[in-house]
Protein backbone atom coordinates (compact mmCIF):
# COMPACT_ATOMS: atom_id res chain seq x y z
CA UNK A 1 0.00 0.00 0.00
CA UNK A 2 1.61 3.03 -1.19
CA UNK A 3 1.63 6.23 1.01
CA UNK A 4 2.64 9.61 -0.15
CA UNK A 5 4.36 12.00 2.31
CA UNK A 6 1.16 13.96 3.29
CA UNK A 7 -0.82 11.06 4.86
CA UNK A 8 2.29 10.36 6.63
CA UNK A 9 1.03 12.82 8.84
CA UNK A 10 -2.63 12.43 8.70
CA UNK A 11 -4.75 12.42 12.13
CA UNK A 12 -4.65 8.80 12.10
CA UNK A 13 -0.78 8.41 11.81
CA UNK A 14 -0.29 11.04 14.04
CA UNK A 15 -2.80 9.14 16.42
CA UNK A 16 -0.94 6.17 16.04
CA UNK A 17 2.45 7.45 16.44
CA UNK A 18 1.58 9.26 19.79
CA UNK A 19 -0.05 6.24 21.26
CA UNK A 20 3.20 3.57 19.91
CA UNK A 21 5.58 6.71 21.33
CA UNK A 22 3.58 6.66 24.67
CA UNK A 23 3.69 2.59 24.76
CA UNK A 24 7.24 2.96 24.40
CA UNK A 25 7.83 5.70 26.79
CA UNK A 26 5.95 3.26 29.64
CA UNK A 27 7.59 -0.05 28.94
CA UNK A 28 11.18 2.01 28.59
CA UNK A 29 10.61 3.88 31.82
CA UNK A 30 8.62 2.31 34.02
CA UNK A 31 8.77 -1.34 33.35
CA UNK A 32 12.70 -1.77 32.47
CA UNK A 33 15.36 -3.29 34.28
CA UNK A 34 18.77 -1.23 34.53
CA UNK A 35 20.93 -4.01 35.46
CA UNK A 36 24.14 -1.74 34.74
CA UNK A 37 25.84 1.30 33.41
CA UNK A 38 25.53 -0.45 29.94
CA UNK A 39 23.06 -3.10 30.37
CA UNK A 40 19.32 -2.45 29.91
CA UNK A 41 16.42 -5.16 29.76
CA UNK A 42 13.38 -3.96 28.40
CA UNK A 43 10.76 -4.18 25.89
CA UNK A 44 10.49 -0.99 24.58
CA UNK A 45 11.59 -1.70 21.44
CA UNK A 46 8.22 -3.47 20.54
CA UNK A 47 6.45 0.04 19.85
CA UNK A 48 8.59 1.49 17.34
CA UNK A 49 9.15 -2.12 15.97
CA UNK A 50 5.35 -2.02 15.40
CA UNK A 51 5.99 2.12 14.01
CA UNK A 52 8.10 0.53 11.10
CA UNK A 53 6.54 -2.17 10.49
CA UNK A 54 2.97 -0.55 10.56
CA UNK A 55 3.42 2.94 9.53
CA UNK A 56 6.31 2.69 7.08
CA UNK A 57 10.19 3.65 7.72
CA UNK A 58 9.41 7.99 8.47
CA UNK A 59 7.15 7.20 11.29
CA UNK A 60 8.94 4.77 12.78
CA UNK A 61 11.94 6.57 13.03
CA UNK A 62 9.46 9.67 14.43
CA UNK A 63 8.45 6.96 17.03
CA UNK A 64 11.64 6.20 18.21
CA UNK A 65 12.97 9.49 18.49
CA UNK A 66 10.35 11.01 19.83
CA UNK A 67 9.52 8.14 22.84
CA UNK A 68 13.36 8.17 23.61
CA UNK A 69 13.60 12.19 23.50
CA UNK A 70 10.38 12.82 26.10
CA UNK A 71 11.49 9.93 28.04
CA UNK A 72 15.00 10.57 28.78
CA UNK A 73 13.73 14.36 29.62
CA UNK A 74 10.74 12.96 31.80
CA UNK A 75 13.21 10.67 33.92
CA UNK A 76 15.44 13.76 34.49
CA UNK A 77 18.77 12.19 32.31
CA UNK A 78 21.19 13.43 29.98
CA UNK A 79 19.76 12.91 26.28
CA UNK A 80 22.45 10.99 24.45
CA UNK A 81 22.12 10.84 20.38
CA UNK A 82 24.34 7.76 20.00
CA UNK A 83 22.41 6.09 22.55
CA UNK A 84 18.91 7.95 20.58
CA UNK A 85 20.05 6.38 17.39
CA UNK A 86 18.95 2.92 18.58
CA UNK A 87 15.47 3.73 18.43
CA UNK A 88 15.75 5.45 15.43
CA UNK A 89 17.12 2.59 13.86
CA UNK A 90 14.76 0.28 14.77
CA UNK A 91 11.71 2.06 13.11
CA UNK A 92 13.79 2.73 9.94
CA UNK A 93 14.56 -1.46 9.72
CA UNK A 94 11.22 -2.38 10.29
CA UNK A 95 9.53 0.41 8.26
CA UNK A 96 12.21 -1.00 5.26
CA UNK A 97 11.39 -4.39 5.54
CA UNK A 98 8.01 -4.03 5.38
CA UNK A 99 8.52 -1.99 2.70
CA UNK A 100 10.80 -4.31 0.87
CA UNK A 101 11.04 -7.64 2.34
CA UNK A 102 7.48 -7.92 3.72
CA UNK A 103 5.69 -7.39 0.28
CA UNK A 104 2.70 -9.28 0.36
CA UNK A 105 1.02 -7.04 3.77
CA UNK A 106 0.93 -8.19 7.18
CA UNK A 107 -2.64 -9.16 7.17
CA UNK A 108 -1.59 -12.65 6.32
CA UNK A 109 -0.10 -15.13 8.68
CA UNK A 110 1.91 -16.53 5.96
CA UNK A 111 4.03 -13.81 6.80
CA UNK A 112 4.52 -14.44 10.42
CA UNK A 113 8.26 -15.38 9.42
CA UNK A 114 9.37 -12.32 8.28
CA UNK A 115 7.79 -10.56 11.02
CA UNK A 116 9.81 -12.71 13.04
CA UNK A 117 12.73 -11.88 10.64
CA UNK A 118 12.46 -8.30 11.21
CA UNK A 119 12.31 -8.26 14.73
CA UNK A 120 15.05 -10.18 15.04
CA UNK A 121 17.19 -8.06 12.79
CA UNK A 122 16.22 -4.84 14.58
CA UNK A 123 17.16 -6.59 18.50
CA UNK A 124 20.21 -7.78 17.01
CA UNK A 125 21.36 -4.64 15.73
CA UNK A 126 19.91 -2.84 18.62
CA UNK A 127 21.71 -5.14 21.29
CA UNK A 128 25.06 -6.05 19.75
CA UNK A 129 26.01 -3.21 17.45
CA UNK A 130 23.98 0.29 18.02
CA UNK A 131 23.30 -0.12 21.02
CA UNK A 132 26.46 -1.89 22.28
CA UNK A 133 28.77 0.91 21.01
CA UNK A 134 26.45 3.46 21.90
CA UNK A 135 25.93 2.56 25.58
CA UNK A 136 29.93 1.56 25.60
CA UNK A 137 30.46 5.86 24.48
CA UNK A 138 27.59 6.68 27.35
CA UNK A 139 29.53 5.34 29.80
CA UNK A 140 32.69 6.82 29.11
CA UNK A 141 31.17 10.31 28.26
CA UNK A 142 28.36 10.69 30.40
CA UNK A 143 29.68 8.85 33.06
CA UNK A 144 33.14 9.18 33.11
CA UNK A 145 34.11 5.93 33.12
CA UNK A 146 37.96 5.90 32.28
CA UNK A 147 37.95 2.56 31.29
CA UNK A 148 39.45 2.01 27.81
CA UNK A 149 36.81 2.02 25.20
CA UNK A 150 37.61 -1.45 23.48
CA UNK A 151 37.79 -2.98 26.98
CA UNK A 152 34.89 -1.49 28.37
CA UNK A 153 33.46 -2.96 24.77
CA UNK A 154 34.53 -5.83 25.24
CA UNK A 155 32.81 -6.38 29.02
CA UNK A 156 29.96 -4.38 27.62
CA UNK A 157 29.47 -7.21 25.38
CA UNK A 158 30.58 -10.28 27.25
CA UNK A 159 27.33 -8.99 29.72
CA UNK A 160 24.76 -8.46 26.97
CA UNK A 161 25.77 -12.02 25.65
CA UNK A 162 24.03 -13.18 28.78
CA UNK A 163 20.62 -11.36 28.72
CA UNK A 164 19.93 -9.84 25.25
CA UNK A 165 19.41 -13.51 23.60
CA UNK A 166 16.48 -13.96 26.31
CA UNK A 167 14.67 -9.97 25.40
CA UNK A 168 15.32 -10.22 21.68
CA UNK A 169 13.38 -14.12 21.32
CA UNK A 170 10.70 -12.30 23.72
CA UNK A 171 10.73 -9.27 21.66
CA UNK A 172 9.91 -11.49 18.44
CA UNK A 173 7.49 -13.23 20.17
CA UNK A 174 5.36 -10.53 21.17
CA UNK A 175 5.72 -8.16 17.89
CA UNK A 176 4.60 -11.36 15.74
CA UNK A 177 1.75 -12.12 18.61
CA UNK A 178 0.48 -8.46 18.53
CA UNK A 179 0.72 -7.74 14.66
CA UNK A 180 -1.16 -10.90 14.43
CA UNK A 181 -3.85 -10.00 16.47
CA UNK A 182 -3.68 -6.69 16.28
CA UNK A 183 -2.93 -5.31 12.61
CA UNK A 184 -5.89 -6.91 10.81
CA UNK A 185 -8.82 -5.89 13.16
CA UNK A 186 -7.57 -2.31 13.94
CA UNK A 187 -4.38 -1.31 12.06
CA UNK A 188 -4.89 -2.03 8.58
CA UNK A 189 -8.81 -0.27 9.06
CA UNK A 190 -6.81 2.94 10.13
CA UNK A 191 -3.84 3.04 7.80
CA UNK A 192 -6.69 2.07 4.41
CA UNK A 193 -7.95 5.22 5.61
CA UNK A 194 -4.97 7.37 5.65
CA UNK A 195 -4.13 5.98 2.01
Amino acid sequence: MKRTQNNIFSTHNLVMMAALAAMQIILARFFGIQVSDTLRISFESIPVILAGLWLGPVPGMLVGLVADTLGTLMQGLVWFPPLALNPVMEGLVAGLSAKYFIRDGLTTGQNDWKVALTALTTGLLNAFVVGLVGSTLYSIIIKGNTTAFSALLWTNLLTRLTTKPWTIAANVAIVVMVNRAVYRSVVAKIVRRTA
